[in-house]
């Protein structure tokens, strides 16, 4: 995962969005499966993807959020075009119960070197 710090400036062209997404109970160890892996395969083959981190509630295991940073819209487009987010998205359509998508705006963003060793050991594994 390449490390959030760039200038303000430099990150007015990325697009930021949060995907919340709402998983029939019955799919979620599949989806989990197919998010990591598609998650995996964006970040290693697309530049254009900065960020993609996707959670639970603590709660209500079934309600994931999906943290999306791209360069650009036209890399978000690009992703979209994607042999693995076709897998992921066609794969997964039966699971999701709703999704919203919410387009944002980054006001700080940031990664100490402890969180991104941990993600580098993570993705090794």
């Amino acid at each position: 995962m390449r490390h959030l710090q760039p200038a303000l400036a430099q990150s007015k062209a990325w697009m930021v969005r949060i995907a919340k997404v709402d998983i029939d109970s019955v799919y979620l160890e599949p989806y989990k499966a197919a998010i990591q892996e598609h998650t995996q395969a964006a970040v290693a083959s697309e530049p254009g993807v900065l960020a993609l981190c996707s959670v639970h509630d603590k709660a209500n295991s079934a309600l994931v959020t999906v943290f999306e940073v791209y360069a650009s819209k036209q890399a978000y487009e690009a992703h979209l075009k994607t042999p693995h987010f076709q897998k992921y998205k066609t794969g997964t359509l039966k699971m999701v119960k709703s999704l919203q998508l919410v387009d944002v705006d980054p006001i700080a963003l940031g990664q100490s070197r402890k969180c991104r060793q941990k993600i580098v050991a993570i993705k090794n594994n």
